[in-house]
């Protein structure tokens, strides 16, 4: 049986074009402005942005990673406003390639963090693309995200600390409890941030463990951090 040949690769310019429909020039400046991004912005709305992607690419599947690691890479690399990167990390989310991200997908999952750089683009990617990972890959991408968690880098311990607020009662406690203790002791805003919506999404499923995490940590956390956890306790 012949297999399926690999979708052509779209091109940025290809994207763009996708994209300059939906383009408000009225607030491209403003959204550039709140998210403090090099990139210039078209004005896209997020969710617009994932409706493109899903427009050019849930119908022309890549079914191999090295392909779609190709795609993913060119779109991100070579945008020129930030909505490009939107859609690049949104064609990661769509269905058809879900099951592709598993540990061997964490070189380029590095790349769109470290270069990314931010909390919009890291958040997304964390929350979805890395949380997908860890469900597909659990024992290897485990010893992926505890590298990120001990490493020097902001982006990657953000997105270790953040990658499980999404799963719910798959929620690893160990691997956030190793993300945490690499992470409290840091001044950075957006550590202290991610361990309180860390913390505040397991207090929303299981109180009793969030305020076990908050006892073993006590003196250690930022204010903000513990504000953030007793969200989800009902501000208690």
């Amino acid at each position: 049986m012949a297999l399926a040949p690999t979708p052509r690769m779209l091109t940025s310019a290809e994207v763009r074009a996708a994209l300059a429909p939906h383009a408000r020039p009225d607030k491209a400046e403003g959204m550039r402005a709140y998210l403090k991004s090099e990139l210039p912005c078209l004005g896209v709305r997020v969710p617009t942005a994932r409706a493109v992607a899903k427009a050019l690419f849930a119908s022309r599947p890549f079914t191999a990673l090295p392909a779609l690691e190709r795609q993913v890479r060119a779109l991100w690399d070579r945008a020129r406003y930030r909505e490009e990167r939107f859609v690049a990390l949104n064609v990661l989310r769509l269905s058809p390639h879900r099951r592709l991200l598993t540990a061997k997908a964490a070189p380029l999952l590095e790349h769109l963090i470290l270069t990314g750089a931010w909390w919009d683009l890291v958040d997304e990617l964390a929350t979805h693309v890395v949380a997908t990972a860890l469900e597909n890959d659990p024992a290897a991408m485990t010893k992926v995200v505890k590298r990120w968690a001990a490493s020097d880098a902001l982006w990657l311990k953000r997105a270790a600390l953040v990658c499980q607020v999404v799963r719910g009662d798959d929620t690893d406690l160990e691997l956030l409890a190793f993300a945490i203790e690499h992470a409290v002791d840091g001044q950075d805003f957006f550590l202290r941030k991610g361990i309180g919506w860390a913390l505040r999404a397991v207090a929303r499923r299981d109180p009793k463990a969030a305020r076990g995490l908050l006892s073993r940590w006590r003196g250690r956390l930022s204010p903000l951090s513990v504000r953030e956890a007793r969200k989800g306790l009902g501000g208690t």
